[in-house]
């Protein structure tokens, strides 16, 4: 995350939440509908839970606090990086042959 975009957040929002991996939930000052979150070091959006994520495109106003200790939920987001990971072809062979003009 950049230095500019964690001295927007700090001048400009107001921290909401903070979930046990270490993610911070803003809205903005002026406008609560606006609203942001600053990943944790190492993380990204696979880490959201499923309450933070509506919260944070508008669908519930509501943040659910669902204690889930950190172990679990960091066992989750490993599933679910590894259920969405490519997995590449280990092969040079691409299944058809390349157009090339003369």
């Amino acid at each position: 995350m950049s230095l500019g975009f964690r001295l927007y957040s700090y001048f400009n929002g107001n921290l909401v939440h903070q979930d046990s991996l270490g993610n911070k939930y803003y809205h903005d000052k002026k406008n609560s509908s606006k609203r942001w979150v600053v990943y944790a070091q190492g993380f990204g959006p696979e880490s959201l839970p499923t309450q933070f994520h509506n919260w944070l495109h508008n669908t519930s106003d509501e943040i659910l606090n669902l204690d889930i200790d950190t172990n679990n939920q960091e066992s989750m987001v490993k599933r679910r990086i590894q259920k969405h990971s490519v997995k590449h072809k280990e092969t040079i062979d691409k299944g058809y042959n390349s157009w090339n003009p003369k």
